[in-house]
């Protein structure tokens, strides 16, 4: 026989409770197993695209890695989209990695890196000797023509050095090394780029920043243009005539481009001047790294002569520039060439980086790093002197081997700085 026991309310009711307190601990626990599981695909995704777009940018590094405006590396998973263009003096590289819907982008100025041991000048000019005079010095590897180097004396100055070269001497191939052929013809268009409805262009105010990030932003006048506001970032300022950069003006990483550029006195930043007649830093004017002065395009009358001060590249005593200063004319024949002076470089001014003239280098400062240049020449007492530098210093070995400077077609690279 089977007897009916009476069930109280209340512990039905408990039980009900216990079941429904199990059953929503079993859907959390259900549910925060999820959602790690969630999480833990996404860190993967996100960790994936940054090391994408970290190998991006240390593709893009290789010498073996050439290409022009982009590539696009996969696998299985992941596709990183690496676009390149120049910014100034140097070249920009942006890395762009994607899974699923997570993306990260990295970018940064790249240049040529510099290896031991260190090149102090390259001289292209086969047909004369080097000739040293006055306080000259040279250290670190020197590149010279088969007619050698020997010290020389100029209106009753001689060299005064105990020896001609601190390092090794070789003999260079008559030819400047290549630079990258995508960078000069970037230089130039954008020389000859004329803001369109395309492109942004912006007002002077008192403050101005742009994310490389973003797109890039102008500052255009088809007249002559006078900076004194604030520029940092993505931003180019253009003009169609000449450009004064003023003392008070504050520049950080962006891109000048005019056909005269006039630096004042007591500049403080760090920028690229590009210009195709001419570029002028007055006395005490300091721009930081990564910072560039190039001239391209540049034609000059050879029957004209050009006065002190308005030399293609005219770099003031006191003045510092640490990046790369670069000058490419357009071609001319080469006797017509040998007696101008294209960059003048004053006693008590300093490079720190590299100096790349397809011309005449006159040199009375200091250069921290290397010089590439067709020849030399010193411009003192009324006379021309071919091939001579007259007491100024080319020292090799004392750049840091960290820098990386002018975009050469078949060198490693090297990040310059990380953009934001």
């Amino acid at each position: 026989m089977v007897f009916l026991k009476k069930i109280k309310a209340s512990a039905l009711q408990f039980a009900i409770l216990v079941s429904t307190i199990v059953a929503v601990l079993l859907a959390s626990f259900l549910a925060l197993t999820q959602t790690h599981r969630f999480f833990k695909t996404q860190s993967q995704f996100i960790f994936s695209v940054v090391d994408g777009a970290n190998n991006g940018i240390t593709y893009s590094l290789q010498s073996k890695n050439s290409f022009k405006d982009s590539i696009v590396l996969e696998n299985d998973t992941l596709r990183t989209v690496i676009k390149k263009n120049i910014w100034g003096g140097f070249e920009k590289v942006t890395a762009t990695a994607s899974v699923k819907t997570k993306t990260f982008s990295k970018t940064a100025i790249i240049g040529g890196n510099i290896s031991a041991p260190f090149t102090s000048i390259y001289i292209a000019d086969e047909t004369l000797p080097l000739v040293l005079v006055g306080d000259t010095k040279i250290e670190g590897t020197a590149y010279i023509s088969r007619k050698g180097i020997k010290p020389g004396v100029i209106s009753g100055h001689y060299f005064n050095g105990k020896e001609l070269i601190d390092g090794n001497i070789k003999i260079s191939d008559g030819k400047l090394p290549k630079l990258s052929s995508q960078w000069i013809r970037d230089t130039r268009s954008l020389i000859n780029h004329i803001p369109s409805n395309h492109d942004i262009v912006i007002g002077k105010e008192q403050l101005n920043t742009n994310s490389f990030f973003d797109k890039t932003q102008f500052v255009y006048s088809d007249k002559e243009l006078i900076i004194t506001e604030s520029f940092t970032g993505n931003i180019i300022i253009k003009s169609e005539d000449s450009l004064t950069v003023s003392s008070n003006a504050k520049l950080t990483d962006v891109t000048v481009v005019a056909p005269k550029i006039i630096i004042e006195s007591g500049f403080r930043g760090n920028a690229s001047f590009i210009a195709t007649e001419n570029i002028k830093l007055e006395n005490d004017v300091h721009l930081s790294y990564p910072s560039a002065l190039i001239i391209i395009g540049n034609e000059i009358d050879p029957e004209k002569n050009v006065p002190l001060g308005e030399e293609p590249i005219y770099i003031s005593d006191n003045s510092f520039v640490k990046g790369v200063v670069v000058y490419l004319p357009k071609k001319i024949p080469e006797t017509k060439q040998k007696t101008h002076v294209h960059i003048t470089v004053e006693p008590l001014a300093t490079i720190e980086g590299s100096v790349y003239s397809d011309g005449n280098t006159e040199l009375y400062g200091t250069v921290l790093g290397t010089v590439y240049t067709q020849r030399f020449i010193t411009n003192k007492f009324g006379s021309k002197y071919i091939n001579h530098i007259y007491n100024g210093k080319v020292l090799g070995n004392d750049i840091s081997p960290e820098f990386c400077g002018l975009p050469f077609d078949t060198v490693q690279k090297g990040v310059v700085k990380w953009l934001y």
